[in-house]
């Protein structure tokens, strides 16, 4: 329930674990990584958990590519919060790591490629997946398991919020939810996502001018929040064609055909406010506010100016 989810973040909050390390970027300190062990009527069951690294995504490259430049930090801060890097998807290099992973989870000798094999051709139980709701992790998680996916087809993948990565930049926010609850599925074309998403801005933008002038402020700041939204998503599904197409477009067109058709979303997670799960982390929100050196979250985070800088 989120009320034992508020509260267990509150009193980590108090027992100061989100501070517990000097870092500039004061990023909260995760629990350590371990195999849960669930004991019932003298019986141990181990759960084993493995995690995949989302590929290089757009923003990532950007960054790099800013970083090898010279530029200064405060640059990096805001090309990050450009709308074009909303829910950044794989850049062509993290697509080819994605699927390298498939080839290594697929043919390799170790204990997890042996359980996926096993998995695929039914003669043992299918692991449960996970991915967060940002495209990037989405689309490596799909694109590593295709050969699993696609040897069993009533495999469902959870898509999870509360895996969300929790930033203030703009690449840590989901794209909005498109009809029926759905992942904005990929498209084939990047100009035919830019000529869509066209479209819809200008209609949306007409709509704007309309009520605008029927002195309609409230329709006209929503019509406009509208037509944002739609330029971002197009922009944002364009740039994840174009990463997709240098693959061949093969995996392009299986995402959307097959690969997005077997995400699954708890409908108590479609929600606004609970899908983009940063809206709900009042602490992140405050580091924000650390980060940028506002003095009021300074002090409340008991930390002085000169000892963040």
């Amino acid at each position: 329930p989120a009320s034992r989810v508020d509260s267990a973040r509150q009193k980590r909050r108090e027992a100061g674990e989100y501070f517990a390390s000097p870092h500039p970027h004061l990023r909260p300190v995760p629990p350590p990584v371990q195999c849960v062990t669930i004991r019932a009527q003298m019986s141990t069951t181990t759960v084993r958990v493995h995690y995949i690294r989302h590929g290089e995504s757009q923003w990532n490259a950007e960054q790099q590519a800013a970083r090898r430049r010279g530029v200064s930090e405060s640059f990096v801060r805001a090309l990050a919060a450009e709308p074009r890097f909303t829910d950044s998807p794989l850049s062509e290099t993290g697509v080819k790591q994605a699927i390298s992973l498939r080839a290594r989870l697929m043919e390799g000798s170790d204990g997890l490629a042996a359980a996926l094999r096993c998995a695929a051709d039914g003669s043992c139980a299918a692991p449960t997946l996970i991915v967060s709701n940002l495209r990037r992790a989405v689309d490596t998680g799909l694109l590593a398991l295709r050969h699993l996916l696609d040897a069993r087809e009533d495999l469902r993948v959870a898509v999870l919020p509360a895996l969300q990565e929790s930033c203030h930049y703009a690449d840590c926010g989901p794209l909005p939810l498109a009809a029926g609850l759905r992942l904005e599925p990929p498209v084939i074309s990047a100009a035919a996502a830019i000529e869509a998403a066209r479209e819809s801005a200008e209609a949306a933008m007409r709509h704007v001018v309309g009520t605008a002038e029927a002195h309609e402020e409230a329709e006209a700041e929503e019509a406009l929040s509208r037509a944002t939204r739609h330029s971002v998503v197009g922009t944002v599904l364009a740039a994840q064609a174009r990463a997709l197409a240098a693959s061949g477009g093969a995996d392009a067109a299986w995402l959307r055909e097959d690969g997005y058709p077997r995400l699954h979303l708890d409908p108590r997670h479609a929600e606004p406010e609970v899908f983009d799960d940063r809206r709900r982390l009042s602490d992140a929100l405050r580091l924000a506010r650390v980060v940028e050196l506002d003095d009021a979250a300074l002090g409340e985070a008991g930390c002085s100016r000169d000892a963040v800088e």
